[in-house]
């Protein structure tokens, strides 16, 4: 995944991350300022504890619905709530601008029978939204 989006934003730094403990999670968030987690449904991929002493952390998103939601802590509806110095999403949170664009794409579907949207097409609509 991290390869897929170094190859279409090629000034990102990312990195995939495994850690079997909270130390090893909490040690591994110096520097990070954004957290996604999108892992599997009802496992708890950050424990609170870990992403709360993160200092540099700015932003969590969660994109789990299903309890245990991946980052301990958050709320699934959690939408621009500030936890500390951390501003956090759940996925409820995100949830409403993803729905915003599925109807846009699927608007946008009826306006020639001819067209099929691609991602990126997708996300030009998602920017166009979000006003970006």
């Amino acid at each position: 995944m991290c390869r897929e989006v170094v190859a279409r934003v090629p000034d990102a730094r990312l990195t995939p991350l495994e850690a079997g403990t909270v130390e090893a999670a909490a040690g591994a968030l110096g520097g990070v300022q954004i957290v996604i987690a999108a892992g599997a449904a009802g496992v708890e991929l950050l424990a609170g504890q870990a992403w709360q002493a993160g200092q540099d952390l700015r932003v969590a998103i969660d994109l789990n619905a299903v309890p245990p939601l991946g980052i301990g802590g958050l709320k699934v509806t959690d939408k621009a709530v500030s936890y500390g110095h951390v501003t956090c999403y759940g996925a409820i949170g995100v949830g409403g601008l993803k729905m915003k664009i599925h109807k846009a794409a699927i608007s946008k579907l009826f306006e020639r029978n001819d067209q099929v949207l691609d991602a990126e097409e997708i996300y030009a609509i998602g920017r166009e939204l979000a006003g970006v």
